[in-house]
Formats: C-alpha cells, sequence, structure tokens
C-alpha cells in the first residue's frame, strides 16, 4: 500500500493566513499515545462541520478508525481528520461515532511552522 502525506488547514476569515496540520505525523504519533477515544455524537459533529470532498469515496471508508478533534482555544473544537468518515456515519444514521480528543499544547506541534500570531487570527474566526 503506498503511503501519501495528509494534510489539514484551515483559514482566517479575511483570507489572509492559514495553518496546516501534518495529519499523517499527528496519526503516526498518536500510535505511541494513550489519549482516550471519546464517542462524539454524529449530528452535534456534522453541525458544526461541512462536508467537503467526494461522497462515494466517504461510502467507503472505514468507521474503525477514530477521527481527530483538536481544541483550538477553550470551547474551541475543530475536526481536523476524519471529515469522510462522519459523512458515512451520517449517511448511515449512526449516531456514535469514535473520536481523539487533543489539547492545544499536544496538536500545536503538529502545525506546519507554527506562528502563534498567525494562530491566534486563524482560529478568531471561529469564536463565538
Amino acid at each position: 500500500m503506498a503511503s501519501f502525506e495528509q494534510k489539514y488547514c484551515i483559514g482566517s476569515n479575511d483570507g489572509k493566513y492559514q495553518i496546516i496540520w501534518d495529519i499523517s505525523a499527528l496519526i503516526k504519533d498518536l500510535e505511541n499515545t494513550d489519549f482516550i477515544i471519546l464517542n462524539y455524537r454524529v449530528p452535534d459533529l456534522v453541525r458544526i462541520n461541512n462536508f467537503f470532498g467526494n461522497a462515494e469515496y466517504a461510502m467507503n471508508s472505514n468507521l474503525k478508525s477514530p477521527c481527530i478533534i483538536v481544541e483550538l482555544s477553550k470551547n474551541i473544537e475543530k475536526l481536523i481528520d476524519g471529515n469522510h468518515r462522519l459523512y458515512k456515519a451520517n449517511q448511515l444514521n449512526i449516531e456514535y461515532i469514535k473520536c481523539y480528543l487533543l489539547p492545544e499544547e499536544y496538536h500545536k506541534r503538529f502545525i506546519i511552522d507554527y506562528d502563534s500570531d498567525i494562530y491566534k487570527k486563524v482560529i478568531a474566526g471561529f469564536a463565538v
């Protein structure tokens, strides 16, 4: 099986700034941690995460792999890996999906070229 680099990007509201996680490195590191896998309600995650991608591909995704949710800041969470799995779970009316919830201090290590000022500008758009 060929390996490929997975990345996830979110941008600021004005489009000037972005932060990018190295998902491949994050997943590899998670294999050596003891983070608890939580059950998240699928309808709640769908409500706060817009699906993008190929629906046919999503329906072939493996629901056994946990999704990854990061805590951007206190009380602000974002799904950064598992969008296709979430779509499939929703289509199949599955009530819960397994997810890692990663604290800010952990997941920031996997942001490519991390810059605290850019991080603050990007997550400001997620504040309620």
